[in-house]
Order: structure tokens, then C-alpha cells, then sequence
């Protein structure tokens, strides 16, 4: 009897131990689930492109921060002939100022392109406590779909990717990889690849999640503009480079690497033609040139019947996740000499003063572009009567060894180009009829402070259109016998061949309230812009 009753006890303690056990593992299991599971519906609202390098790393832009747009915007200029110029500028697209334009709180992104029905995305949920991979499901644009179910409760990063296609490759085992070491190739073939991260905890039975993806290859449009040289009939062969057909996507920032592969290039095909203006498809260019300056274009442009190949390389810098307008202006620098209604009156002129840095926007008013210093009559490097760029704006004194003895007559000549004349070939000093034909058929635009000793300080030359096709910049003079620099930013002194009496010459002055000639000493030092012979 004993017995019995001892067996009996203790089934009734193993069971009610089994029993405590069942709770605990239970209570422990809604712990981990969340307390049961949650559907989550995912809503794409659309996509978006960062704005520029410096824009992207702002929360927000108020109208106050409308400056940082030129910061933005690359320049680059490269000569063709002495008179001939190609600009290249790259900057943030036209959206971008439409964002700033709506003031504070807009945020540091542009709207990419719409969302298409059949679009195909997917989202892949990775537990936030260690990063491993939980579930995943593509969807469809425009399609219904069933919800993804995950722990309520739970922290999650949802990860959502697309390549902006119809299509979606099978996923792979680097994607179910933990969340710190999960990875994807890019596809050379759908290059528009689009990427959020969003922590995440669901705690309703039924939750939706608005998603907007953000482009992360950069997009880029190609503006070709041929100005005054007449209009564009074709434009064949036209790449940026460099373009990497492979790199590695990290799915925990979305950043790429292992970029090996470089193509020949991203095709550029343009549209508009016999026009002034072509503008090219926008393309995805792969690379992150790091903040160097690498990125090239290079086509074959034809204008009034001349095709002419123009290359770039190195002229600006490749950002991921931007969206920009290269624009390639062709120009001539020159201006009327006659009825400006009359083409065969145009004359050009070189694009930079003697002496000033190759490379430099010739329409820009910066010291580069000032150029060196000449007393009439001299050559370049004349010892004592040339005074270089550099020296000028080192050096705001005096000039050891300055000539105060002017060169005879006929070292610079109106009837022929001397050997003393320092224009290169094809070019000449202007005479002092072509200046004054110059004031006379031209539409004057003077820029800056002219405040003495600034460099931002211009006289445009404009034509009938209002396109300045000149830019001679007010870089002051030396003087007579010492040498010393006087009016930098408030005197422009430009010499003609035009001699008068035994030791004067004139020259064209330039001065806030009027631009004249003038007739001076040979021995100062003045600058000297040349015309086409």
C-alpha cells in the first residue's frame, strides 16, 4: 500500500514538473516571437537621387543655403585654338534648385524617375539584436502581394533594393548572410541600382512601411552647347569615362566596392539637332572617383559641316548617388568690328591675356587669367620691359632694372605684324582702329567691386544676343620707371600697335564710369590681348 501511494506522488510531481516546464518553454517562445507575429505591407512612394557632394550630407537646406550651389558645381576649361574654348561644367540637375527654392525643412535629395507599374523590389528583414538573416520576399509594383510576417515586437533592419527593372535575380547566399557581411554584385546589365535601410519594429497585427529608394550609381546628362559657332548637325561617339561594369554592394550601407572592371565607357546618345543645344539620354556612370578629379567625355561634334573630336579627360569628379548635368559650351572669343548685324564683322581675339594660366575659365574674373605686364614695343621676356603674371602678383613694388627708355618706332607696327609683336602665330597686337571698332559695335558689361587691388573686377564685351563673347579683366598697370603696380580692380590698360609721336603709343583704358583711348608713355606696363590677324 505504501508503495502505491509513493508512485502515485511522484507521477503527480513529474507531471506538474512537465507541466512548469511547458509554461516556461512557452512563455519563453513569446518572448523570442513578440508575442505572436505581425504583417507587414510595404508601400514604395518613389525614389530619389542625393543632391550634390556637399548637399547629401545636410539634413536640410534653407533658402540661405542657395550659396553652397556654387560650391558645388565643377569647372573646367581647356583651350582648342588661342581663340576657340571649350568649357565644361558639371552641376546638381535643375531639381536640385527647385528643392532649395521650397525653404526650410526641404530635405538634401532630388526626386529621380517615376515608378513604373512592374517595377520588382525586394525586402529583406535582418534581426537588429545579431544581424542574422530572418525572411525576405520580392514584390511587384502594382500587383498585390502578400504581406511579409514578422515577430511583433521584434527590431529589425529592413533592407529594400531594386535595379529600377522588370526583374530581379534569385537570391543569393551572400544575401542571407549575416546583415554585417551581406552582400550583392552589381549588374552591369540593370544599372540603375536603388537601395534604403530602415530600422523597423512591427507592434500591430497589421503594419505598412512607406519606402522611397534612393539611387546609389550616379546619373549624368550631357548638354551640348556649339554658342555662336553655328548650329550642331551630329554628334557621334559619345562616352564618359571612366564606367566599371562590376563592384560590390554592402547591404548593411548600401556603399560600393570592388570596382576592377572598367569598360570603354558609358554611351552618351544625343538628340536635337540643327539646333545650338543637344542634349544626350541620361546614363548611369559606376564610380566613385573619390573626390579626385577623373571623370572624362569625349565625341565627335559636328558644327556648319566640321566634325571636330573633342576629349576631356580629367575634368571632373564622379559622385555616387548624384544626379548632374555636364554641360560642354564650344565658344569663340571675339567681338564686332563692324555693323555687328554683318558676321563677316566679327573678328576674333585670343580668349586669355598674354602671359595668363592655360586652363582657367577664360570668362571668369580671377587672378589667372590677368596675364603679364608689356611695354609697348616689347617682346616676351624682354629684360626690363616684361613683367610675368606671377612676378606682377607677387610683387606690388617697384622693378629692379624697369626700362624708363621707350622702344623706338615701328617695333610694333599697324601694317604688319613685327618680330617684335609677342602674339603667337595667326595673331597680332590690335591696332587702334580694331579697339575703338570694338567700343563702337559691342554692348559693354563691367563686373566687380572695383575696388583697388581685387581681381574680380571685368568689362564683357557682349553681342546682339546678349552672349558675352570677350572678358578683359582689370589687372591695373605698371608705371613709368619704377615699375610699381597702381589700380588693380579699378584701372584696365590694354595696348594697341598704334604708335604716335617719337615716345607714345596708345592704349585702351578701362574705368568704371567709361571705357576710351588714350595715348601714354611707351614705358608702362600694360596688357596685351590679341586679335586674329
Amino acid at each position: 500500500m505504501k508503495k502505491k501511494v509513493y508512485l502515485i506522488k511522484n507521477t503527480f510531481g513529474i507531471t506538474l514538473l512537465l507541466i512548469f516546464n511547458a509554461c516556461r518553454s512557452a512563455n519563453s517562445d513569446d518572448n523570442l516571437m513578440g508575442n505572436g507575429s505581425s504583417a507587414v505591407s510595404f508601400n514604395l512612394l518613389g525614389s530619389e537621387f542625393g543632391d550634390s557632394d556637399k548637399l547629401a550630407n545636410q539634413a536640410s537646406l534653407t533658402k540661405g543655403n542657395l550659396s553652397n550651389y556654387a560650391n558645388s558645381v565643377q569647372h573646367q576649361s581647356v583651350l582648342i585654338t588661342p581663340s576657340s574654348i571649350i568649357t565644361v561644367e558639371l552641376s546638381p540637375s535643375k531639381e536640385s534648385l527647385k528643392v532649395t527654392s521650397l525653404g526650410v525643412n526641404s530635405t538634401a535629395a532630388i526626386p529621380g524617375n517615376p515608378i513604373t507599374s512592374g517595377m520588382k523590389f525586394r525586402v529583406i528583414a535582418y534581426r537588429q539584436s545579431n544581424g542574422n538573416y530572418h525572411t525576405h520576399q520580392d514584390y511587384t509594383v502594382g500587383q498585390l502581394a502578400v504581406p511579409m510576417m514578422l515577430d511583433n515586437g521584434a527590431a529589425y533592419n529592413i533592407i529594400v533594393y531594386s535595379y529600377g527593372t522588370t526583374n530581379l535575380p534569385l537570391i543569393s547566399s551572400g544575401e542571407q548572410n549575416n546583415l554585417s557581411s551581406a552582400t550583392i554584385n552589381y549588374d552591369d546589365n540593370q544599372r540603375d541600382f536603388m537601395y534604403q535601410k530602415i530600422p523597423f519594429i512591427p507592434i500591430n497585427s497589421t503594419n505598412t512601411l512607406n519606402i522611397t529608394l534612393r539611387h546609389k550609381i550616379a546619373q549624368i546628362t550631357a548638354i551640348v552647347n556649339s554658342g555662336g559657332i553655328g548650329n550642331i548637325t551630329n554628334i557621334t561617339g559619345g562616352l564618359l569615362t571612366p564606367h566599371y561594369s562590376n563592384g560590390i554592394v554592402s547591404l548593411s550601407s548600401g556603399t560600393m566596392s570592388g570596382r576592377t572592371t572598367s569598360s570603354t565607357g558609358a554611351v552618351l546618345n544625343f538628340s536635337g539637332f540643327n539646333t545650338t543645344t543637344s542634349t544626350s539620354n541620361p546614363v548611369f556612370v559606376n564610380m566613385d572617383t573619390g573626390g579626385n578629379t577623373t571623370g572624362g567625355f569625349s565625341a565627335a561634334i559636328t558644327i556648319a559641316g566640321i566634325t571636330k573630336t573633342v576629349s576631356l579627360p580629367n575634368s571632373f569628379k564622379i559622385t555616387p548617388e548624384n544626379k548632374s548635368n555636364l554641360t560642354i559650351n564650344l565658344k569663340k572669343c571675339g567681338a564686332y568690328i563692324g555693323p555687328n548685324t554683318d558676321p563677316a564683322n566679327y573678328k576674333e581675339f585670343m580668349c586669355q591675356n598674354l602671359g595668363a594660366t592655360a586652363g582657367v575659365d577664360a570668362f571668369s574674373p580671377e587672378p589667372g587669367n590677368h596675364g603679364a605686364k608689356y611695354q609697348w614695343g616689347a617682346q616676351t621676356g624682354e629684360a626690363g620691359r616684361y613683367y610675368t603674371q606671377s612676378n606682377d602678383q607677387s610683387n606690388s613694388g617697384t622693378i629692379s632694372g624697369w626700362n624708363a627708355t621707350a622702344k623706338p618706332n615701328g617695333s610694333w607696327s599697324d601694317t604688319s605684324k613685327t618680330s617684335n609683336d609677342p602674339c603667337p602665330a595667326g595673331y597680332r597686337v590690335p591696332t587702334r582702329a580694331q579697339w575703338q571698332a570694338v567700343l563702337a559695335n559691342n554692348t559693354p558689361d563691367k563686373v566687380g567691386s572695383w575696388n583697388d587691388g581685387n581681381y574680380t573686377t571685368a568689362l564683357y564685351f557682349k553681342n546682339p544676343s546678349n552672349i558675352r563673347t570677350l572678358m578683359l579683366p582689370v589687372a591695373g598697370f605698371r608705371y613709368t620707371a619704377s615699375g610699381n603696380l597702381f589700380s588693380r580692380g579699378v584701372d584696365g590698360s590694354y595696348w594697341s600697335s598704334s604708335q604716335t609721336g617719337s615716345s607714345n603709343a596708345y592704349y585702351m583704358q578701362i574705368l568704371q564710369s567709361t571705357v576710351l583711348m588714350q595715348i601714354i608713355d611707351r614705358d608702362y606696363g600694360f596688357s596685351v590681348r590679341c586679335v586674329a590677324e
